[in-house]
């Protein structure tokens, strides 16, 4: 870094100054700009002086920096990468203080300083005007090699000095560009210009003069004169203020006048070899170069200069040249977009424009009085679709002379006229594309254009540009190169379509005419006709797959495919586009298409057309339309198909023919995992997951989720979530619990989870550590917490990893011991009762409070409680551990731990809904006086704190036992209406107008007064709503098959210990709501009841050994009979009465629903069905709410779809035990009163009217990510049935059709 190297490179780093220093408005600004150039100055790297500076570094202290290291690394041994910073730091510090630095700093300097003075002393030859040298030259020739783009780019062309003008200097520059001076003055005056400040000369006096100048000078037929003259106003465009709006103004009319002379002279297209064609691409280029930056800067210029740019701008692009004599070569117009065209074929200027409705509004209403550009656009598009049918082959053409004529750089040097009009027809298609996005763009139509009677509406338009796709015509036959693919116009339109169906207002595309056309190949292979033309290329229908997939992924457009247009949801249609693609997908696959038509659509066809049948049967609405087809069948019989083609390709015999897709090995392999993925995402939706169970081939389909999943790979190309959903579908069931722990999904979500509670496989050390966490469950703990809900919420799924499974017993537990299954984790984090386990922690409190966590939300589900606690003793282990956590074997100490397990105590103890029952925080409040109000303790029964003093027994149920009416026609304040109604008509239940003046009845008393809905008078209800529906054939369901009990039958019949469990959980209740007198009696009495019912249910049970699932091996059913312990209890625990209720309601669809172990294993229904051990509560109830969700509360059914977690799921918790611990008990009543006598399709929209009431919660606790806890732990609080009974009613009238005829369809899926 010495002598003339270092001038040079310093001088070439002072040039790349100029245009921060021009930008800056002080000299304060352009220090800070200088000071921190290498933020701002993209070339500041390579920039000679900056090169040499860092050699001279490396060369002077590399070694030394080396040799501080390892010193470092030697004395401080392996804490070295413990603390990286410091390190850093006392490196930097030796070499600051090393004399080495210093020399080099001396150095520097003395040379440095050196250059800067010779600099200096020869200022007006280093830097004067017009005399930067060849350095200069370079740093241009480098950032803009092409000559034609240097010339064209404002981005390229900064000043070149620092000069400033006075009026004179600008009177003598303006008399020197008349254009009858000399072209010397004139070129010399130009070489001035352009090294002054083009907005100072905008805004002197002189600027008219001087544009009068420079407009002549671009018209000049000298081509120098002219480029200078254009460079001058691409260093205006540098930056953009209202001067700039001068210059713009400029180079448009420059442009509007050289069109006009010169449109003409383009008939046969365009040669930049020509001069005259140089200039005119030069300009646009530079047009257009501006077009493309201005719209970052709209927002800061007046509406004026917007206004101004767009007006001058539209002009010019409607200016047209119609040729009076017949051309030969085309008889479209040449327009000026045509060369705009020819500079951006995609339209990328008007795509920026219509970006902000700072310039979208102004643009579209200037566009109103320029039509002509639109009309012209359409007409091109359209009557380019029409020259498809004629026979000359455009592509063909178009290929070939991409190549013809080209520099040694590859640059074309010659466009066609037809070339010309095909990059308009793209240009415009863009156009016309981005206009269509928006809804004032969509007013311009319907358009009337030129030598068409009718005016072009969207539809008409639309179907015209889908003839490009679907009638290829004469272009079947082109043999496209790499080249001109992408200029196909298939691909072009396709694109186009597909971002309408993005945008969200997709109405333009959801027209029968629409759909239909593009389906018409489709349907013309199905109906075997032959148009008599080309046959589609698979590429047609490749784009149509794409564009309807595309469609698909909207509501809007879903509904358009289900149901058509103008249709009302829920109305079944054959002719509807859904039906078609799934008619044609199903026969794709049997390989039973019409063979005359068409060769077989390959594999790649028809996967696309089940990818949009996928997309409509992975929602409730689409499953519900498209279930007729058996798509899943369909699909499993190809999977199993390919499989064994799989094996034979892998042992291949003489004589076989391995060029066919059908024995491509890889090809099968690809096909088999699109099939295995489409039939995953039957696992979308409750009733799906029960197809996709009866194919028997969900274990094959989760390893391939599981395999995606683990690779961090997409759902699909038009999903916006993950598996999440899937997932918690799948492990609401037992079958898809057990997939999901075959395929190793549980023991990697297991493993990450021990993982960030405590350290990973791959042990490797942490550099820095984890910020203490404020929270018991931090935020990584809290996402592993998540997942783990998500597969342990459901009972079904619980059962099959935790039955009969002993805790592990070990000897020893070491840190690096890593669980791998559910009660590994449950005995490292939950059992954590000896020391051996605490000291094998890394982090005990955390990973505890983790267990306990986690347990207690699991533990919400009563069953899951009933079968942990029956095995593992969960409630003794945290009494134990609650006392050895107390001082003096008294107090309590208050901390995380004893609060967790405080709260699950509790919550486990006590039954009750919201009003019933206190479950203690887990934290300290921050604003009571008292640190902790509720007490802690370390043996049962719970404290009295805890247990509210609900009312008497008289609040439970109607005042007074009778229900006889006095004589007097008021009423007594005894009696209500319901009472009265029931007294009047005990003789005419089998009247066949009784059920509905019930109906009426009982919803009035429940709408007006709820409070006298309650004890003898609903237990009378349900008995004469019985006994009038039994006496119905079309009621009746299940046959009533002869009780065969005896006495010796019931003793020798045994409850599960979870059965046993449950008793007593379900006597404590009703003693604490005074409901049974008591407890020993009613414990034997509901033990009866309960024998009673598991015996009846037996004599119509089929065998379960053979069975893979737990869930159906055990002889009884695995959970506890909430719904005839709520039976019990509301017959006040009359044995008889409640025997005598339940044996009559298994006739009814209601109990299928209602009564969970009446379909365990039942002879009723089909063989397919009974062994999936899918429960219609889940696949029908279920199902059906996640249906009404989507059609009514899209934003209720949005969150549950972002959460990864599922409606159904939490609907099974809630009416699997018959919503104890979530409801009051006068609600819990109100529940079943209404199921059984408003109809089964109620408990549908009760569970709707329960999540529309907490609506507002749900979308916060999404926010919060907590949506699964929340759901989980809180009762439903402020929930009353008759307060909603109204909006059930207007539910029943939109949805009984549809919901109740599924629900009593209950033999099929």
């Amino acid at each position: 870094m010495e002598g003339p190297e270092l001038v040079n490179s310093l001088r070439q780093l002072v040039i790349s100054f100029e245009p921060y220093l021009r930008n800056a408005s002080s000299y304060e600004q352009a220090q800070e700009v200088l000071l921190n150039l290498e933020a701002h100055d993209e070339n500041f790297h390579r920039y000679q002086f900056v090169s040499q500076l860092r050699a001279k570094i490396d060369e002077s202290l590399g070694g030394l920096i080396e040799d501080e290291f390892e010193r470092f690394s030697m004395s401080q041994g392996s804490d070295v990468a413990s603390d990286q910073k410091t390190v850093v730091q006392k490196v930097t510090d030796q070499v600051l203080k090393s004399r080495e630095f210093e020399n080099l700093t001396h150095y520097l300097r003395t040379n440095v300083s050196q250059a800067a003075q010779t600099l200096q002393n020869n200022f007006e030859q280093e830097f004067g005007s017009g005399r930067h040298g060849p350095d200069f030259e370079d740093v241009r020739d480098k950032r803009h090699s092409n000559e034609m783009d240097a010339n064209m780019s404002f981005s390229s062309s900064y000043p070149g000095s620092l000069m400033f003008m006075n009026q004179d200097q600008a009177q003598k520059l303006a008399e020197e560009l008349d254009p009858h001076r000399s072209l010397e003055d004139r070129q010399c005056s130009l070489h001035t210009l352009c090294s002054l400040a083009p907005l100072d000369v905008v805004a002197s006096d002189q600027w008219s003069d001087i544009r009068r100048g420079l407009l002549a000078a671009l018209e000049d037929p000298d081509l120098n004169l002219a480029t200078k003259s254009l460079k001058f106003i691409a260093q205006g465009f540098s930056t953009v203020t209202s001067q700039t709006k001068e210059l713009y103004l400029l180079l448009v009319d420059y442009l509007v006048d050289l069109c006009k002379k010169n449109l003409s002279r383009l008939k046969n297209g365009v040669d930049v070899r020509k001069s005259e064609h140089i200039r005119i691409i030069r300009s646009f280029r530079l047009l257009n170069e501006f077009q493309l930056i201005v719209p970052s800067y709209w927002i800061r210029c007046p509406e004026i200069l917007v206004e101004q740019v767009i007006e001058s701008t539209l002009k010019l692009f409607s200016m047209q040249h119609v040729s009076t004599v017949a051309s030969s070569v085309t008889n479209i117009p040449m327009t000026a977009l045509h060369l705009m065209a020819l500079i951006d074929p995609k339209a990328m200027w008007f795509n920026k424009w219509m970006h902000g409705s700072y310039s979208r509004i102004p643009l579209l209403q200037k566009l109103d009085g320029q039509k002509k550009i639109i009309e012209n656009a359409v007409k091109h598009c359209l009557e380019f679709t029409a020259s498809r049918k004629i026979p000359f082959d455009l592509m063909s053409d178009i290929s070939d002379t991409l190549s013809r004529v080209s520099n040694s750089d590859g640059h074309r040097m010659h466009y066609t006229r037809h070339e010309m009009d095909y990059i308009y027809f793209i240009h415009s298609l863009n156009l016309l594309g981005k206009l269509l996005c928006h809804k004032e763009g969509r007013k311009f139509f319907p358009i009337k254009v030129k030598d068409i009677s009718e005016p072009i509406s969207i539809t008409k338009f639309l179907c015209s540009l889908i003839q490009l796709i679907v009638d290829p015509g004469n272009l079947v036959t082109v043999k496209y190169n790499p080249v001109s693919q992408q200029f196909d116009p298939g691909i072009l339109v396709t694109d186009m379509l597909k971002v309408l169906c993005i945008h969200h207002d997709v109405t333009i595309l959801c027209k029968d005419e629409v759909t239909n056309t593009l389906l018409s190949p489709i349907s013309h292979w199905l109906d075997d006709e032959d148009t008599g033309g080309h046959a589609c290329p698979e590429s047609a229908y490749l784009h149509i797959a794409d564009i309807l997939a595309q469609l698909a992924a909207s509501s809007q457009g879903r509904q358009h495919l289900l149901y058509g247009e103008g249709q009302d949801r829920f109305t079944r249609t054959k002719s509807s586009a859904a039906h078609i693609i799934a008619d044609f997908a199903k026969k794709a696959i049997n390989y039973d298409l019409p063979g005359d038509f068409a060769a077989p659509p390959s594999t790649i066809v028809t996967g696309s057309f089940v990818y949009i049948c996928r997309q409509l049967y992975n929602t409730c609405e689409g499953l519900l339309a498209m279930n007729a087809y058996e798509l899943h069948t369909t699909l499993a019989e190809a999977l199993n198909e390919v499989s064994r083609e799989l094996d034979m390709a892998s042992t291949p015999t003489p004589g076989s023919d391995s060029g066919s897709d059908i024995d491509d090995p890889k090809k099968l392999s690809i096909w088999s995992d699109t099939l295995k993925d489409n039939l995953l995402n039957f696992a979308a939706t409750p009733k799906g997951v029960l197809l996709l169970q009866q194919t028997h081939t969900m274990p094959e389909c989760v390893s391939y989720m599981y395999s995606r999943y683990r690779n961090k790979l997409q759902v699909s190309k038009c999903e916006k979530f993950g598996y999440g959903t899937m997932v918690s579908q799948l492990a609401a069931t037992a079958a898809g619990m057990v997939a999901l722990r075959q395929s190793g999904f549980i023991q990697s979500i297991i493993n990450n989870t021990w993982t960030v509670l405590e350290c990973g496989l791959d042990d490797s050390p942490v550099f820095h550590g984890k910020i203490w966490a404020v929270e018991p469950v931090y935020k990584d703990a809290h996402k592993q917490l998540i997942n783990l809900l998500k597969v342990l919420t459901s009972y079904a799924a619980v059962y099959e990893v935790l039955h009969e499974q002993p805790l592990p017993s070990h000897e020893n537990y070491t840190f690096r011991q890593m669980p791998n299954t559910v009660i590994e984790l449950i005995d490292r984090l939950v059992f954590v009762d000896k020391d051996i386990k605490i000291h094998s922690l890394f982090n005990y409190e955390q990973s505890h409070v983790f267990g306990l966590r986690m347990f207690g939300i699991i533990m919400s589900c009563l069953d899951t409680f009933l079968l942990i606690q029956s095995q593992y003793k969960i409630q003794e282990m945290l009494l134990s551990c609650q006392e050895a956590n107390s001082i003096n074997d008294r107090d309590i100490i208050l901390d995380m731990l004893s609060f967790e397990r405080n709260y699950i105590l509790v919550k486990t103890y006590l039954i009750g809904g919201p009003s019933e029952r206190v479950i203690p925080p887990r934290s300290i409040s921050e604003d009571s006086s008292v640190s902790f109000p509720y007490p802690l303790f370390s043996t049962y029964p719970v404290p009295r704190e805890y247990v509210p003093n609900v009312a008497g027994r008289s609040a439970m149920k109607q005042v007074g036992d009778s229900l006889e009416v006095p004589s007097s026609p008021t009423f007594s304040s005894e009696e209500n209406e319901l009472s009265h109604f029931l007294h009047e008509t005990k003789n005419s239940v089998y009247e066949s107008d009784w059920m509905e003046r019930c109906r009426k009845t009982f919803g009035h008393l429940l709408e007006t007064k709820p409070e006298q809905a309650k004890g003898h008078v609903m237990q009378e209800l349900l008995e004469k709503v019985l006994e009038s529906a039994t006496n119905k054939q079309d009621e009746m369901t299940f046959p009533l098959i002869t009780y065969s009990g005896t006495d010796s039958s019931l003793r020798s019949f045994n409850l599960t210990p979870v059965q046993e469990l449950g008793v007593k959980i379900a006597v404590r209740y009703g003693m604490h709501l005074k409901l049974l007198n008591s407890g020993s009696d009613a414990s034997e009495n509901l033990t009866h009841l309960l024998k009673q019912c598991g015996h009846y249910l037996q004599q119509q049970q089929r065998g379960g050994s053979y069975s893979t699932l737990r869930f159906l091996r055990t002889k009884t059913y695995p959970g506890f009979d909430w719904f005839a312990s709520t039976i019990f209890l509301l017959m006040n625990g009359n044995l008889d009465r409640s025997w005598r209720f339940l044996y009559q309601f298994s006739m009814l669809i209601a109990s299928g629903y209602l009564w969970l172990p009446r379909l365990h294993r039942s002879v009723h229904m089909p063989t397919g069905l009974m062994t999936s051990g899918i429960l219609p509560v889940f696949s029908s109830t279920g199902h059906n709410v996640e249906l009404v969700l989507q059609s009514e509360f899209p934003l209720i059914y949005s969150a549950f779809r972002m959460s990864g977690y599922n409606v159904a799921q939490i609907c099974e918790n809630w009416l699997r035990q018959c919503f104890w611990n979530y409801l009051d008990w006068m609600d819990i009543v109100h529940y079943i009163c209404v199921c059984i006598l408003m109809g089964i399709d109620y408990q549908v929209y009760m569970c709707v009217a329960i999540l529309k009431h907490m609506q507002q919660d749900i979308l916060q606790h999404l926010q919060e990510q907590d949506l699964i806890i929340f759901l989980k732990e809180e009762p439903l609080r402020g929930f009353r049935v008759g307060e909603h009974l109204n909006f059930m009613k207007q539910l029943e009238k939109k949805f009984r059709k549809t919901i109740l005829s599924d629900m009593q369809n209950i033999s099929k899926p």
